[in-house]
């Protein structure tokens, strides 16, 4: 699958008067690169959904994170929000890599 097909959910667009447009969303998506994690238990298997993603950086000169799932057919951004905690980095968090199709090597492995 490629990263071709995005849709953006009724909540990520309705903060575009904050953050970004539906179209900025689908841009960074398909061409920008930033930190992209999952949530990750190191002592429950299964705790989190393996195909939620964020991604984090600074797009169109905002501080974001945007949390996104990777589908069988596309990928759905499902919020988008400004940076809520210093570190996605640590035990909760599993680095996958530096752009959304890194995130979908991931969930299809």
């Amino acid at each position: 699958m490629t990263v071709d097909r995005i849709e953006v959910s009724h909540t990520a667009a309705e903060k575009a008067d904050r953050y970004l447009t539906p179209g900025q969303l689908k841009t960074v998506l398909r061409d920008h690169t930033g930190y992209v994690c999952r949530r990750a238990s190191p002592n429950h298997d299964d705790l989190y959904p393996d195909n939620e993603f964020t991604l984090r950086g600074e797009f169109y000169g905002l501080p974001l994170d945007i949390v996104f799932a990777i589908e069988s057919d596309h990928v759905a951004v499902i919020t988008q929000m400004s940076q809520h905690s210093d570190s996605l980095r640590g035990q909760f968090y599993e680095y996958v890599g530096d752009t959304v199709k890194d995130a979908v090597e991931h969930a299809r492995s």
